[in-house]
């Protein structure tokens, strides 16, 4: 997870009490819980579609999701 998505993250909270969700460079589940730590919310959407990109279907993807949720539920 880039450096720079979390200070940007940590200056919005600072100055507003708008939910701020970090999705650049998540792209692993382990990214997905480090953003989860300064952030309000997670976005995996270039992960999604390269998982399709992939060759992936819809159970390739429900597993990948799957995994990032596991990850965030147990952090």
């Amino acid at each position: 997870l880039a450096t720079s998505a979390i200070q940007i993250a940590t200056r919005l909270k600072a100055v507003t009490d708008v939910p701020v969700l970090i999705g650049v460079g998540v792209g692993t589940p382990a990214q997905a819980v480090e953003a989860s730590l300064h952030g309000d919310g997670v976005v995996v959407g270039s992960a999604v579609v390269q998982c399709m990109v992939d060759g992936a279907g819809p159970e390739g993807v429900a597993a990948l999701v799957a995994g990032f949720r596991s990850a965030l539920d147990t952090s």
